[in-house]
């Protein structure tokens, strides 16, 4: 069975960051240990099954989706509500923010499983992640309730541009798609 050591040795051998002289070390531990030649195996066919996966990109009008079921679900006297629309904003946001996020962090995830000091590492970058995003969010909170206060029409107001800048957005990233396929 490989130790820690060994095992840092593979992933750094699979990440194709091992020194020559360390890679070769590594090649003949494993020549001699059969546990250790499988469980490098196995990380190796783990790590060639990830790098060759496909990358699916989220559809270009899911944030228009969303933001039209919101819209259906909402009844006229919520939406009258400056705080309900505040809610659907912040909601919207957070998922905006959350997404690639949680992208991020099961990639790194499933990148460490073969090494607990990295997936340890892993989960303390995640978590101080997290909690800048939670303080990110605690800071729009706070400044989105000054607005609300100076200006009790702005949720509302945000409400109804946001699916129209979300469509220009999807314009301009269609027209570069477009650009790049007549350049390309």
């Amino acid at each position: 069975m490989a130790d820690e050591r060994q095992r840092q040795l593979m992933q750094e051998a699979l990440d194709q960051s091992l020194a020559p002289e360390l890679l070769e070390k590594l090649r003949q531990q494993l020549d001699s240990d059969p546990q250790g030649s499988q469980q490098f195996n196995r990380l190796k066919r783990v790590d060639d099954m990830l790098r060759n996966a496909p990358h699916e990109r989220a559809p270009a009008r899911l944030a228009l989706g969303i933001m039209a079921k919101l819209a259906q679900t909402m009844n006229p006297r919520q939406l009258n509500s400056s705080s309900s629309a505040a809610v659907a904003l912040g909601l919207a946001m957070v998922v905006m923010v959350a997404l690639p996020v949680l992208t991020v962090a099961i990639s790194l995830f499933l990148s460490a499983m073969g090494s607990a000091a990295a997936l340890n590492a892993i989960l303390q970058q995640i978590a101080n992640l997290l909690a800048l995003v939670v303080g990110l969010l605690d800071a729009l909170v706070e400044g989105a309730q000054s607005v609300l206060k100076s200006y009790p029409q702005a949720p509302l107001l945000i409400l109804s541009v946001t699916p129209i800048i979300l469509y220009w957005l999807l314009k301009a990233i269609e027209g570069d798609k477009d650009n790049e396929e007549k350049g390309g």
